[in-house]
């Protein structure tokens, strides 16, 4: 009887240890990071993530970019596996990525190995047919694209350290503003109209250098073969470009800060031609209020030398702006640049 009452006693000590509560252990690590492809570059700030350069705002986000990948098998000499095709990635703040960029359907890296990927934006922009993640060609044209044209490239391991894929877009073309000026207040000048004259109108940009100080002002190719129709002679467009006019025009004033700066985008070429090419030029009405009224319609050839006298380049990522002085018998045209990402940039004389 003792025995069994002693035996009792054990279990129901063995029960009520059973029910305590037991110290906490060290804490169980995270789930596993999600072996989705995101893009993105996480921002301390919100948490987010964004695309850098002049991509992360609300202009960049309201269009698609689009991306190629390619996954290196290291482990076989560097055989290339196709993984992403002209992929339009979006801005939707829902999916997989934490950076609310997202596409579909989702890729997953690949064990082992590395990865190119090489993107452009807008996705609207035409693209060739022989384009990977190694070379990615694009058409632009200023007749049917009146936009900004942007492209990526990065290269990480397969994984990328559990971080979205950083796409670090830079700007390919060149920004143009004109604007006017009186020397004299005395007189009151009107602007009517403006065109350009003269310029490469459409070229190829074969993207595919890796460093990321190249100048993509001489990736660009103007050049038979840019599309099937286009050759040559169409290249350099003699008629107008960018066309701006008014009924009742522009009222100048002696200062260049109250004309609108309006920028007009261009592939990045050289303004020196040769031969019997007409110079790149800008064409303009003026129309001069006195006794008469008087309309006087006259074509500035752009200058094609700096101040030192080197040659003049539209680069690509830099902004233009001519200014353009109306004084009583002619016209003086002065040129300022600063890059384009800098929205408060300080201009100043033009150097290459």
């Amino acid at each position: 009887m003792l025995k069994k009452s002693y035996i009792a006693m054990l279990l129901l000590a063995g029960l009520v240890s059973c029910s305590q509560p037991k110290e906490q252990g060290p804490a169980l690590p995270d789930e596993p990071q999600s072996t989705e492809i995101t893009f993105g570059e996480l921002s301390t700030s919100d948490g987010r993530a964004a695309l850098v350069e002049s991509a992360g705002g609300a202009l960049f986000r309201s269009q698609p970019f689009s991306v190629y990948g390619e996954w290196i098998d290291t482990s076989k000499g560097g055989a290339r596996t196709e993984v992403f095709h002209d992929q339009h990635v979006t801005y939707t703040q829902y999916g997989a990525s934490p950076s609310g960029w997202n596409y579909a359907p989702t890729q997953s890296w690949r064990s082992g190995g590395e990865y190119d990927f090489r993107a452009y934006w807008p996705a609207t922009v035409t693209t060739m047919g022989t384009t990977t993640a190694r070379n990615l060609a694009l058409e632009y044209s200023i007749l049917s694209n009146d936009e900004d044209l942007m492209v990526a490239y990065t290269h990480c391991p397969s994984g990328n350290n559990g971080q979205p894929v950083a796409l670090r877009f830079r700007h390919t073309l060149a920004a143009v503003a004109v604007k006017f000026r009186t020397e004299s207040a005395e007189q009151s000048y009107r602007i009517k109209n403006f065109f350009f004259t003269g310029l490469h109108y459409i070229g190829a940009l074969g993207y595919y250098d890796t460093d990321a100080s190249i100048d993509l002002t001489d990736r660009w190719l103007f050049a038979d073969g840019s599309r099937g129709t286009v050759n040559t002679q169409n290249m350099l467009l003699s008629q107008r470009q960018r066309e701006w006019s008014d009924a009742t025009g522009r009222a100048l004033s002696t200062s260049a800060d109250d004309y609108p700066e309006e920028f007009a985008l261009f592939p990045p070429q050289s303004l020196t031609v040769t031969g019997t090419t007409p110079k790149p030029s800008l064409t303009f009405t003026v129309e001069i209020d006195g006794e008469t009224t008087d309309t006087v319609t006259t074509t500035v050839t752009l200058p094609t030398t700096d101040l030192s006298g080197k040659e003049m380049v539209w680069r690509a990522g830099k902004k233009y702006i001519y200014i353009v002085t109306v004084v009583a018998n002619h016209f003086e045209i002065e040129v300022k640049t600063c890059d384009w990402d800098e929205v408060n940039g300080v201009t100043g004389d033009i150097h290459i």
